[in-house]
């Protein structure tokens, strides 16, 4: 005689499977390697995560470090003296509005970070990376209008970083690179010939060419002109030469005397 009939097996196996997952799934407190903490301020709460043990990391001197003591988190450049917080970090203005929400890695900012002003409106955009800035940034104003826009490479700005005026135009854009500002290339302009120097190059032939004939014929009638010249000389000598040899010699006259 069979005491559980098929369908009630399926449901008994079904309930001892689950129970199994559910007790695979749990972890004693004591094991844990992170727990939730609040902490209450007067115009804020922040609920986030910290370290169980006193895990010992070793420390950057240039990167700050959030950590928790004494119902306090603190912030400290190059070292911690408590508990590193490890896991998401959430902040609350008093309304219950998010101010600030992000992820933290042995202290240290990570991945990306969203800060609201207190009307419920995106303030700011931080993209991290082991407690440096590292890729898009973006500012907003009250009314959710973008007043910069950037990115950062190892905490530097880095690319272009443009602002905005309240209408959404970009009212300027600079270059960065490694933190520095990378001053704009200025394009050389051309001087612009004016019409009597812009001469092409058959212009200028044909203005040679012009030259060429205008003092070939004045240097050619001047050399004719005093070939011409010597020419008549000569002939006016030769003239002169045979009126001298043609002209017959008077022969002298008797003198005459008177008595």
């Amino acid at each position: 005689m069979h005491i559980f009939t098929t369908p009630m097996r399926f449901l008994l196996l079904f309930i001892l499977s689950a129970f199994i997952a559910s007790a695979q799934k749990y972890t004693e407190p004591d094991e844990m390697k992170t727990f939730n903490i609040t902490v209450n301020y007067d115009d804020y709460t922040v609920k986030t995560q910290m370290l169980r043990d006193g895990e010992k990391v070793k420390t950057d001197n240039e990167l700050a470090y959030l950590w928790y003591k004494s119902n306090k988190i603190i912030e400290t450049k190059g070292g911690y003296d408590g508990r590193l917080l490890h896991g998401y970090y959430k902040t609350f203005y008093l309304n219950n509005q998010l101010k600030e929400q992000g992820e933290i890695k042995y202290g240290l900012k990570n991945k990306e970070w969203k800060y609201w002003y207190s009307n419920g409106m995106l303030k700011e955009v931080i993209n991290w990376k082991n407690g440096r800035k590292n890729g898009t940034y973006i500012l907003y104003n009250e009314f959710g209008k973008m007043m910069a826009k950037g990115n950062f490479k190892n905490d530097l700005l880095n690319g272009e970083f443009s602002t905005y005026d309240p209408l959404g135009n970009i009212s300027d854009k600079k270059k960065y690179r490694n933190g520095t500002e990378v001053p704009p290339k200025i394009k050389k302009q051309r001087k612009k010939r004016s019409k009597k120097n812009k001469e092409t190059k058959p212009e200028k032939e044909s203005k040679k060419k012009k030259d060429e004939t205008n003092t070939q014929p004045k240097d050619e009638s001047q050399k004719s002109t005093g070939e011409k010249k010597k020419i008549g000389q000569k002939i006016k000598g030769w003239f002169k030469k045979k009126e001298k040899k043609d002209k017959p010699k008077e022969e002298p006259q008797p003198k005459t005397t008177t008595s």
